[in-house]
């Protein structure tokens, strides 16, 4: 049995749980991470994890699916109470979290994409996406993270094949209990203070946009320019020739 559904028995998810200092739901099958964790925030929970083995309707970026077959995927999403200040900057740092507990398990030298991409050897591995609300208490985020573990090549259809890859591609066996602690212990890292300026340091090291040509599509219309920063709320510069266009939102291209 993979470790990673030992979290199926209560005992184990209650064990690793207390390690890492939040409590763990596990299902062999859900239509979301992202949507049985908001619910489970609107009842009230303070910290969480909701781990799948397969998701039914995953969601990535742009509306997107995020397909993976049963097994594959670590698929994961932490409730972050209270949210943090800025909380799209945070889903991007998550980029950074990932890379790191990557580095940990000897999976050195990943990048990163604006907003919230992990590259591995010149394909996407992982991808994160943050839902925020406000309440009386501070606020909460949930946080969802997908990162390709297991897939062949064989389990990337149409655009995925161009642009996806996973860890076992790049000749990398890593377990998915051992990495879901691992992103786990870089996520509370981050919300550590004084940690959030390292991180966006660390962003703009393992960035492969900024001080590149980029081709940016926002709200109908499109533009193309020059990724020059990432500013301390997680927007990106783009100069353009009209100017600095400040992006919170959209899809960007390398050019």
């Amino acid at each position: 049995m993979p470790r990673l559904r030992l979290l199926a028995l209560p005992a184990v998810a209650s064990a690793i749980g207390r390690e890492l200092g939040r409590e763990i739901e596990y299902h062999e099958r859900v239509p979301s991470t992202q949507s049985r964790a908001r619910t489970l925030a609107t009842e009230g929970a303070i910290r969480g994890i909701v781990v799948a083995d397969v998701q039914d309707v995953g969601a990535g970026t742009h509306g997107r699916a995020w397909i993976a077959p049963a097994g594959s995927s670590l698929l994961a999403s932490w409730i972050v109470r209270p949210a943090p200040a800025a909380p799209a900057l945070f889903a991007a740092l998550a980029g950074v979290a990932v890379a790191r507990a990557l580095d940990a398990l000897g999976c050195e030298g990943a990048r990163l994409k604006w907003p919230n991409d992990v590259r591995f050897d010149q394909g996407k591995v992982a991808g994160a996406l943050a839902h925020a609300t406000s309440d009386n208490s501070g606020g909460v985020l949930v946080l969802g993270i997908g990162v390709n573990v297991h897939q062949r090549a064989s389990d990337f259809s149409g655009e995925l094949r161009e642009g996806a890859t996973s860890l076992a591609l790049a000749r990398r066996d890593v377990d998915r209990l051992e990495l879901l602690a691992a992103i786990t212990g870089e996520l509370d890292r981050l919300e550590r203070p004084g940690e959030r300026a390292a991180a966006l340091a660390e962003w703009r090291d393992r960035s492969i946009v900024l001080g590149r040509a980029v081709e940016v599509r926002l709200d109908g219309r499109a533009f193309a320019g020059t990724a020059t920063a990432i500013d301390d709320e997680g927007a990106l510069l783009v100069r353009t020739a009209d100017g600095v266009e400040r992006v919170i939102a959209g899809e960007v291209r390398l050019a």
